[in-house]
Protein backbone atom coordinates (compact mmCIF):
# COMPACT_ATOMS: atom_id res chain seq x y z
CA UNK A 1 0.00 0.00 0.00
CA UNK A 2 1.17 3.33 -0.87
CA UNK A 3 1.51 6.37 1.70
CA UNK A 4 -1.89 8.31 1.03
CA UNK A 5 -0.66 12.27 -0.34
CA UNK A 6 -2.31 15.60 0.62
CA UNK A 7 -3.79 17.26 -1.93
CA UNK A 8 -1.82 20.28 -1.49
CA UNK A 9 1.15 17.51 -2.59
CA UNK A 10 -0.58 16.48 -5.37
CA UNK A 11 -1.70 19.84 -6.65
CA UNK A 12 1.88 20.92 -7.25
CA UNK A 13 2.17 17.72 -9.02
CA UNK A 14 0.09 19.20 -11.56
CA UNK A 15 1.67 22.29 -11.63
CA UNK A 16 5.20 20.89 -12.05
CA UNK A 17 3.76 19.35 -14.73
CA UNK A 18 2.08 22.15 -16.45
CA UNK A 19 3.82 22.67 -19.88
CA UNK A 20 3.02 18.80 -20.55
CA UNK A 21 -0.21 19.08 -19.82
CA UNK A 22 -0.63 21.66 -21.92
CA UNK A 23 1.04 20.22 -24.84
CA UNK A 24 -0.92 17.03 -24.35
CA UNK A 25 -4.65 19.14 -24.21
CA UNK A 26 -4.10 20.08 -27.94
CA UNK A 27 -3.11 16.77 -29.28
CA UNK A 28 -5.95 14.98 -27.19
CA UNK A 29 -8.12 17.72 -29.12
CA UNK A 30 -6.99 16.60 -31.97
CA UNK A 31 -6.83 12.79 -31.56
CA UNK A 32 -10.00 12.76 -29.88
CA UNK A 33 -8.80 11.25 -26.85
CA UNK A 34 -6.10 11.20 -25.00
CA UNK A 35 -2.62 10.53 -26.45
CA UNK A 36 0.02 8.30 -25.05
CA UNK A 37 2.09 10.57 -23.21
CA UNK A 38 -0.71 11.97 -21.61
CA UNK A 39 -1.85 8.57 -20.27
CA UNK A 40 1.76 8.08 -19.12
CA UNK A 41 1.50 11.12 -17.38
CA UNK A 42 -1.62 10.32 -15.42
CA UNK A 43 -0.38 7.16 -14.31
CA UNK A 44 2.57 8.36 -13.37
CA UNK A 45 0.52 11.19 -11.20
CA UNK A 46 -1.66 7.84 -9.99
CA UNK A 47 -4.40 10.31 -11.00
CA UNK A 48 -7.15 7.28 -10.73
CA UNK A 49 -6.53 6.44 -7.35
CA UNK A 50 -6.99 10.27 -5.38
CA UNK A 51 -10.67 8.96 -4.49
CA UNK A 52 -10.16 5.30 -3.49
CA UNK A 53 -9.99 3.66 -0.10
CA UNK A 54 -6.53 3.91 1.72
CA UNK A 55 -7.09 0.07 2.20
CA UNK A 56 -6.42 0.01 -1.57
CA UNK A 57 -3.40 2.07 -1.77
CA UNK A 58 -5.63 5.18 -2.81
CA UNK A 59 -5.71 8.95 -1.21
CA UNK A 60 -8.92 8.46 -0.51
CA UNK A 61 -9.49 12.32 -0.85
CA UNK A 62 -13.04 13.73 0.64
CA UNK A 63 -15.46 16.05 -1.47
CA UNK A 64 -13.73 19.42 -0.94
CA UNK A 65 -10.28 18.17 -1.60
CA UNK A 66 -11.51 16.27 -4.62
CA UNK A 67 -13.34 19.30 -6.08
CA UNK A 68 -9.76 21.28 -4.94
CA UNK A 69 -8.12 18.55 -7.46
CA UNK A 70 -9.90 18.39 -10.30
CA UNK A 71 -10.32 22.27 -10.48
CA UNK A 72 -6.46 22.30 -10.82
CA UNK A 73 -6.09 19.07 -13.30
CA UNK A 74 -8.86 20.66 -15.67
CA UNK A 75 -7.04 24.11 -15.19
CA UNK A 76 -4.02 22.45 -16.79
CA UNK A 77 -5.77 19.45 -19.09
CA UNK A 78 -9.88 19.28 -19.77
CA UNK A 79 -9.14 15.92 -21.32
CA UNK A 80 -7.06 14.64 -17.94
CA UNK A 81 -9.92 16.18 -16.01
CA UNK A 82 -12.72 14.50 -17.37
CA UNK A 83 -11.42 11.40 -18.16
CA UNK A 84 -9.23 11.37 -14.55
CA UNK A 85 -12.43 12.02 -12.52
CA UNK A 86 -14.60 8.78 -14.24
CA UNK A 87 -11.67 6.62 -13.55
CA UNK A 88 -10.93 8.28 -10.20
CA UNK A 89 -14.77 7.62 -9.49
CA UNK A 90 -14.45 3.88 -10.48
CA UNK A 91 -11.49 2.60 -8.85
CA UNK A 92 -13.06 4.36 -5.53
CA UNK A 93 -16.06 2.45 -6.50
CA UNK A 94 -14.22 -0.55 -7.06
CA UNK A 95 -11.91 -0.31 -4.29
CA UNK A 96 -14.71 -0.11 -1.82
CA UNK A 97 -16.77 -2.90 -2.88
CA UNK A 98 -14.45 -5.55 -4.22
CA UNK A 99 -13.98 -8.18 -2.14
CA UNK A 100 -9.83 -9.60 -1.75
CA UNK A 101 -10.18 -11.61 -5.40
CA UNK A 102 -10.98 -8.49 -7.00
CA UNK A 103 -8.85 -6.29 -5.52
CA UNK A 104 -6.28 -8.80 -6.84
CA UNK A 105 -7.23 -8.44 -9.95
CA UNK A 106 -7.55 -5.01 -10.35
CA UNK A 107 -4.98 -3.25 -7.76
CA UNK A 108 -2.63 -6.24 -7.10
CA UNK A 109 0.01 -5.65 -9.72
CA UNK A 110 -1.14 -1.94 -11.04
CA UNK A 111 -0.37 1.28 -8.98
CA UNK A 112 -3.11 3.16 -10.23
CA UNK A 113 -5.18 1.42 -12.85
CA UNK A 114 -7.61 2.87 -15.23
CA UNK A 115 -10.90 2.15 -15.24
CA UNK A 116 -13.56 3.35 -17.58
CA UNK A 117 -17.23 3.78 -16.24
CA UNK A 118 -20.77 3.93 -17.37
CA UNK A 119 -23.60 4.31 -14.91
CA UNK A 120 -26.57 3.58 -17.36
CA UNK A 121 -27.59 0.05 -17.52
CA UNK A 122 -27.50 -0.48 -20.83
CA UNK A 123 -26.68 -3.58 -20.99
CA UNK A 124 -27.37 -6.99 -19.68
CA UNK A 125 -26.45 -10.27 -18.15
CA UNK A 126 -26.52 -13.98 -17.42
CA UNK A 127 -25.87 -15.68 -14.36
CA UNK A 128 -23.46 -18.79 -14.82
CA UNK A 129 -21.64 -21.14 -12.57
CA UNK A 130 -19.14 -18.86 -11.25
CA UNK A 131 -20.20 -15.56 -12.80
CA UNK A 132 -21.47 -13.69 -15.16
CA UNK A 133 -21.63 -13.55 -18.89
CA UNK A 134 -21.89 -9.93 -19.95
CA UNK A 135 -23.89 -8.52 -23.31
CA UNK A 136 -24.67 -4.65 -24.28
CA UNK A 137 -23.46 -1.46 -25.79
CA UNK A 138 -22.42 1.10 -23.48
CA UNK A 139 -22.24 4.95 -24.28
CA UNK A 140 -19.89 7.88 -23.35
CA UNK A 141 -17.39 5.60 -21.47
CA UNK A 142 -14.52 8.45 -21.11
CA UNK A 143 -11.23 7.40 -21.41
CA UNK A 144 -12.28 3.68 -22.25
CA UNK A 145 -9.03 3.27 -24.96
CA UNK A 146 -6.33 3.64 -22.70
CA UNK A 147 -7.95 1.96 -19.95
CA UNK A 148 -7.24 -1.51 -18.37
CA UNK A 149 -10.75 -2.10 -17.05
CA UNK A 150 -14.54 -0.94 -17.83
CA UNK A 151 -17.11 -0.85 -14.74
CA UNK A 152 -20.38 -1.51 -16.78
CA UNK A 153 -23.93 -1.51 -15.05
CA UNK A 154 -26.12 -4.53 -16.26
CA UNK A 155 -29.78 -5.82 -15.99
CA UNK A 156 -30.53 -9.20 -15.05
CA UNK A 157 -32.22 -11.12 -18.52
CA UNK A 158 -34.87 -13.62 -18.70
CA UNK A 159 -36.16 -13.33 -15.33
CA UNK A 160 -39.25 -11.90 -13.67
CA UNK A 161 -37.47 -9.65 -11.11
CA UNK A 162 -34.22 -9.04 -12.43
CA UNK A 163 -31.16 -7.40 -10.39
CA UNK A 164 -28.92 -4.82 -11.66
CA UNK A 165 -25.31 -5.15 -11.06
CA UNK A 166 -22.00 -3.52 -11.75
CA UNK A 167 -19.87 -5.67 -13.96
CA UNK A 168 -15.98 -5.02 -14.23
CA UNK A 169 -14.25 -6.45 -17.63
CA UNK A 170 -11.31 -6.18 -18.76
CA UNK A 171 -10.78 -3.83 -21.89
CA UNK A 172 -9.33 -5.98 -23.92
CA UNK A 173 -12.23 -7.95 -23.68
CA UNK A 174 -14.36 -5.42 -25.44
CA UNK A 175 -14.75 -3.40 -28.54
CA UNK A 176 -14.57 0.18 -28.86
CA UNK A 177 -16.08 2.39 -31.05
CA UNK A 178 -14.60 5.55 -33.02
CA UNK A 179 -18.17 7.60 -32.22
CA UNK A 180 -16.87 10.36 -30.40
CA UNK A 181 -17.63 13.25 -33.17
CA UNK A 182 -18.30 16.37 -30.93
CA UNK A 183 -17.87 19.91 -30.70
CA UNK A 184 -16.93 20.20 -26.91
CA UNK A 185 -15.03 17.94 -24.66
CA UNK A 186 -13.55 16.85 -27.42
CA UNK A 187 -10.41 14.99 -26.07
CA UNK A 188 -12.24 13.21 -23.44
CA UNK A 189 -12.67 9.88 -25.67
CA UNK A 190 -15.85 8.76 -24.51
CA UNK A 191 -16.45 6.52 -27.11
CA UNK A 192 -18.86 3.61 -27.19
CA UNK A 193 -17.69 0.12 -25.95
CA UNK A 194 -19.69 -3.50 -26.52
CA UNK A 195 -19.19 -6.37 -25.25
CA UNK A 196 -20.73 -9.56 -26.47
CA UNK A 197 -21.01 -12.65 -24.51
CA UNK A 198 -18.19 -12.46 -22.25
CA UNK A 199 -17.51 -13.99 -19.11
CA UNK A 200 -16.43 -12.29 -16.01
CA UNK A 201 -16.50 -13.96 -12.82
CA UNK A 202 -18.57 -13.79 -9.77
CA UNK A 203 -15.01 -11.76 -8.12
CA UNK A 204 -15.89 -9.19 -10.46
CA UNK A 205 -19.38 -8.21 -10.09
CA UNK A 206 -20.96 -5.85 -7.60
CA UNK A 207 -23.98 -5.16 -6.13
CA UNK A 208 -24.70 -1.96 -6.22
CA UNK A 209 -27.23 -2.17 -3.43
CA UNK A 210 -24.40 -3.32 -0.44
CA UNK A 211 -22.45 -1.54 1.56
CA UNK A 212 -19.30 -0.90 0.49
CA UNK A 213 -16.40 -2.98 2.84
CA UNK A 214 -13.78 -0.40 3.43
CA UNK A 215 -13.34 3.24 2.63
CA UNK A 216 -16.72 4.67 5.01
CA UNK A 217 -19.46 6.75 4.14
CA UNK A 218 -18.01 8.56 1.34
CA UNK A 219 -19.36 5.49 -0.58
CA UNK A 220 -22.75 5.18 0.58
CA UNK A 221 -23.47 8.32 -1.65
CA UNK A 222 -25.77 8.12 -4.56
CA UNK A 223 -24.40 8.77 -7.97
CA UNK A 224 -25.00 12.35 -8.20
CA UNK A 225 -23.60 13.26 -5.40
CA UNK A 226 -20.41 10.46 -4.99
CA UNK A 227 -19.62 12.70 -8.74
CA UNK A 228 -20.73 15.63 -7.55
CA UNK A 229 -17.43 17.55 -6.37
CA UNK A 230 -15.21 16.08 -9.22
CA UNK A 231 -17.75 16.98 -11.73
CA UNK A 232 -17.83 20.45 -10.37
CA UNK A 233 -13.93 20.84 -10.32
CA UNK A 234 -13.31 20.21 -13.82
CA UNK A 235 -15.98 23.07 -14.70
CA UNK A 236 -14.44 25.44 -12.53
CA UNK A 237 -11.00 24.73 -13.90
CA UNK A 238 -11.97 25.08 -17.03
CA UNK A 239 -13.34 28.51 -16.33
CA UNK A 240 -11.00 29.53 -14.46
CA UNK A 241 -8.66 28.94 -17.03
CA UNK A 242 -10.77 30.60 -19.49
CA UNK A 243 -10.34 33.95 -17.42
CA UNK A 244 -7.08 34.03 -16.90
CA UNK A 245 -6.66 33.53 -20.62
CA UNK A 246 -8.57 36.37 -21.37
CA UNK A 247 -7.44 38.73 -18.99
CA UNK A 248 -3.87 37.88 -21.19
CA UNK A 249 -5.52 38.09 -24.33
CA UNK A 250 -6.97 41.70 -23.53
CA UNK A 251 -4.23 43.40 -22.41
CA UNK A 252 -2.87 43.00 -26.45
CA UNK A 253 -5.85 42.56 -28.30
CA UNK A 254 -6.97 45.89 -30.13
CA UNK A 255 -9.94 45.80 -32.14
CA UNK A 256 -8.94 47.94 -35.68
CA UNK A 257 -8.56 51.75 -33.99
CA UNK A 258 -10.57 51.25 -31.01
CA UNK A 259 -7.21 50.47 -28.87
CA UNK A 260 -6.52 47.49 -26.28
CA UNK A 261 -10.01 45.25 -25.49
CA UNK A 262 -8.70 45.69 -21.44
CA UNK A 263 -9.00 49.21 -21.77
CA UNK A 264 -12.80 49.50 -22.63
CA UNK A 265 -14.76 50.49 -19.63
CA UNK A 266 -17.31 47.84 -21.02
CA UNK A 267 -15.17 45.17 -20.38
CA UNK A 268 -13.48 46.16 -17.73
CA UNK A 269 -17.24 46.17 -15.54
CA UNK A 270 -18.03 42.97 -17.15
CA UNK A 271 -14.94 41.29 -16.03
CA UNK A 272 -14.59 42.73 -13.58
CA UNK A 273 -18.11 41.40 -12.38
CA UNK A 274 -17.81 38.01 -14.51
CA UNK A 275 -14.49 37.44 -11.95
CA UNK A 276 -16.18 38.14 -8.53
CA UNK A 277 -19.22 35.15 -10.28
CA UNK A 278 -16.36 32.42 -10.57
CA UNK A 279 -15.36 33.49 -7.10
CA UNK A 280 -18.73 33.41 -5.44
CA UNK A 281 -19.42 30.09 -7.37
CA UNK A 282 -15.96 28.27 -6.18
CA UNK A 283 -16.78 29.37 -2.67
CA UNK A 284 -20.36 28.35 -2.50
CA UNK A 285 -18.93 24.98 -3.91
CA UNK A 286 -16.12 24.41 -1.25
CA UNK A 287 -18.60 25.55 1.77
CA UNK A 288 -20.83 22.99 0.80
CA UNK A 289 -18.47 20.35 0.00
CA UNK A 290 -16.79 21.16 3.12
CA UNK A 291 -20.21 21.36 5.19
CA UNK A 292 -20.58 17.71 3.77
CA UNK A 293 -17.32 16.64 4.63
CA UNK A 294 -17.94 16.98 8.25
CA UNK A 295 -20.90 14.81 8.30
CA UNK A 296 -19.08 12.35 6.68
CA UNK A 297 -15.83 12.09 8.63
CA UNK A 298 -18.19 11.53 11.88
CA UNK A 299 -19.27 8.53 9.84
CA UNK A 300 -22.54 9.41 9.23
CA UNK A 301 -24.01 8.97 6.04
CA UNK A 302 -25.55 12.30 3.95
CA UNK A 303 -29.73 12.59 4.30
CA UNK A 304 -31.12 12.98 1.52
CA UNK A 305 -32.12 16.31 1.75
CA UNK A 306 -28.33 17.30 1.87
CA UNK A 307 -28.09 15.53 -1.24
CA UNK A 308 -30.26 17.02 -2.88
CA UNK A 309 -28.84 20.60 -2.30
CA UNK A 310 -25.18 19.18 -2.97
CA UNK A 311 -26.50 18.38 -6.41
CA UNK A 312 -28.60 21.77 -6.62
CA UNK A 313 -25.50 23.28 -5.63
CA UNK A 314 -23.40 21.57 -8.11
CA UNK A 315 -26.30 22.74 -11.17
CA UNK A 316 -26.52 26.08 -9.94
CA UNK A 317 -22.57 26.14 -9.87
CA UNK A 318 -22.00 24.81 -13.56
CA UNK A 319 -24.59 27.22 -14.84
CA UNK A 320 -23.49 30.28 -13.34
CA UNK A 321 -19.98 29.49 -14.16
CA UNK A 322 -20.48 28.45 -17.73
CA UNK A 323 -22.92 31.46 -18.25
CA UNK A 324 -19.73 33.72 -17.25
CA UNK A 325 -17.90 32.48 -19.61
CA UNK A 326 -20.54 32.47 -22.78
CA UNK A 327 -20.90 36.39 -22.18
CA UNK A 328 -17.59 37.74 -21.91
CA UNK A 329 -16.60 35.39 -25.00
CA UNK A 330 -18.44 37.98 -26.72
CA UNK A 331 -15.54 40.51 -26.36
CA UNK A 332 -12.84 38.37 -27.62
CA UNK A 333 -13.40 39.10 -30.89
CA UNK A 334 -12.49 36.96 -33.97
CA UNK A 335 -9.40 35.81 -32.79
CA UNK A 336 -10.82 33.66 -30.15
CA UNK A 337 -12.37 31.65 -32.54
CA UNK A 338 -9.52 29.69 -34.21
CA UNK A 339 -9.17 26.05 -33.09
CA UNK A 340 -5.38 27.37 -31.79
CA UNK A 341 -7.37 29.60 -28.80
CA UNK A 342 -7.75 28.44 -25.65
CA UNK A 343 -10.33 30.81 -24.92
CA UNK A 344 -12.22 28.53 -27.69
CA UNK A 345 -11.96 25.36 -26.16
CA UNK A 346 -12.38 26.44 -22.75
CA UNK A 347 -15.63 28.14 -24.46
CA UNK A 348 -16.83 24.44 -25.48
CA UNK A 349 -15.70 23.01 -22.81
CA UNK A 350 -17.82 24.90 -19.97
CA UNK A 351 -20.81 24.42 -22.44
CA UNK A 352 -20.28 20.73 -22.09
CA UNK A 353 -20.30 20.10 -18.79
CA UNK A 354 -23.31 21.66 -18.78
CA UNK A 355 -24.96 18.94 -20.89
CA UNK A 356 -23.73 15.90 -18.18
CA UNK A 357 -26.81 14.63 -16.83
CA UNK A 358 -25.37 14.93 -12.98
CA UNK A 359 -24.93 18.66 -13.92
CA UNK A 360 -28.63 19.16 -15.61
CA UNK A 361 -30.68 21.90 -14.12
CA UNK A 362 -33.59 19.03 -12.94
CA UNK A 363 -31.48 19.36 -9.86
CA UNK A 364 -33.64 22.86 -8.97
CA UNK A 365 -36.79 20.83 -9.57
CA UNK A 366 -35.85 18.09 -7.10
CA UNK A 367 -34.63 20.56 -4.60
CA UNK A 368 -37.22 22.72 -4.64
CA UNK A 369 -39.44 19.61 -4.23
CA UNK A 370 -37.37 19.07 -0.68
CA UNK A 371 -37.86 22.43 0.29
CA UNK A 372 -41.72 22.31 -0.76
CA UNK A 373 -41.85 19.05 1.72
CA UNK A 374 -40.29 20.44 4.36
CA UNK A 375 -42.26 23.66 4.68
Amino acid sequence: MSDARSVGTMIDEIREHHVEFDITANDAERQGTAPDALDALMRKLRVPMIKAPLEVGGDHLHLADQFRYFDALAYANPTAAWAGFNHAGAAGMAGARLGREGLDIVFGDNPAPIMAAVSAPTGTFVAVDGGVRLTGSWKYASGVKHSDFALLTAIEAGVEQPRVRIVIVRTREARVDNDWDVMALKGTGSFTIHVDDVFVPEAMVLDPMDSPVRGGPMFKLGYQAYVASENLGFTMGVCQRFMDELATYATAKARGFDGRLADRGAFQYEFGKGSLAIDAARSFAIRTFEEADATLRIGRVLSMQQQSYLVGMLAYCTESAANTVSHLFHFAGAGALFNSSILQRCFRDAHGSVQHHVASNIAYDRHGQQLLTLS
